[in-house]
């Protein structure tokens, strides 16, 4: 298949994401009145994984509309390789993502809005946070295990986030290491990814303006005690457990300065046996 041809096809798949049925009881007007909160799926698409970081978070308190995108190739299989890859198809999607945000930022202006990327739907966050324009601003962008290159440069995401953006990566992931340095990360880039090491820091030579919007990028190492022990597997940080303790309190609370210590990787404990709390300690 030649390259228009391609094109046009990555258009259509864009034009029709989002579209799962599963989001009806999400999307009342109820919900949407009190703010918008979008579920990027790994490059599987709609599966089990999501489903429960949507039930974590709703039962964690945020009574907001819960909308899970259903971004990608619908292919089984060979699509979920095609989504890693196209890097093409990848941009159109997150573009697709931004019009979406606003549109209800248009009729629901003032309510929060947030991004939650899973795997390869970390990267497709980030191209939606920054595909916006410069007088648009979401609330934040949270990632869990993002297949996104640990050299991707985040600033303009970074600058269309109020609260900025989290980022949770788990050196223990065996799927990101492998898949990223042979198929690549969804922004086409192959090599270690932001979900495995978390993102680059800007060196002495960066700009003033990458260093003063990279205060706002707060990247937390996983560890054994985050999640009972059981951080060895590239879907710990979407354990329901996890997402409730440490993802739905970020989506209730405005100041995420409240993890700016936990900006190296250091090993954090999150005790909060409420869900509507957030508390982050240094580790030994």
């Amino acid at each position: 298949m030649n390259r228009p041809a391609l094109t046009v096809l990555a258009l259509a798949v864009a034009t029709v994401g989002g579209c799962f049925s599963g989001n009806a009881a999400y999307m009342t007007p109820e919900r949407l009145d009190r703010g918008l909160v979008v579920i990027l799926p790994g490059i599987e698409g709609v599966s089990t994984t999501n489903l429960r970081i949507r039930r974590a978070i709703d039962d964690g308190g945020v009574d907001r509309s819960l909308q899970i995108w259903s971004w990608g190739w619908p292919v089984p299989l060979v699509g979920m390789a095609m989504n890693q890859m196209d890097f093409l198809g990848n941009y159109l999607n997150a573009h697709a993502v931004a019009r979406r945000i606003m549109t209800y930022q248009d009729e629901y202006p003032g309510r929060p809005v947030h991004i939650i990327g899973q795997s390869g739907g970390g990267g497709i966050a980030i191209m939606s946070a920054q595909a916006l324009p410069a007088d648009r601003q979401i609330d934040g962008v949270i990632l869990l295990s993002a297949s996104m290159s640990s050299a991707y440069d985040v600033t303009k995401a970074l600058k269309r986030s109020r609260s900025g953006i989290v980022n949770y990566y788990n050196p223990n992931d065996a799927i990101l290491l492998v898949a990223t340095t042979v198929l690549g990360n969804v922004d086409g880039i192959h090599g270690p990814s932001a979900g495995l090491i978390g993102f680059d820091e800007p060196g002495q030579s960066a700009s003033d303006e990458r260093k003063e919007a990279y205060r706002k990028l707060y990247q937390i190492r996983l560890t054994s005690l985050m999640v009972a022990g059981r951080n060895g597997s590239h879907f710990s940080t979407s354990r329901y457990d996890f997402i409730s303790r440490y993802v739905a309190p970020l989506l209730l609370d405005s100041d995420w300065q409240i993890v700016a210590h936990a900006r190296r990787p250091a090993d954090l404990v999150g005790p909060a046996p409420k869900p509507h709390r957030f508390q982050l300690t240094s580790g030994p």
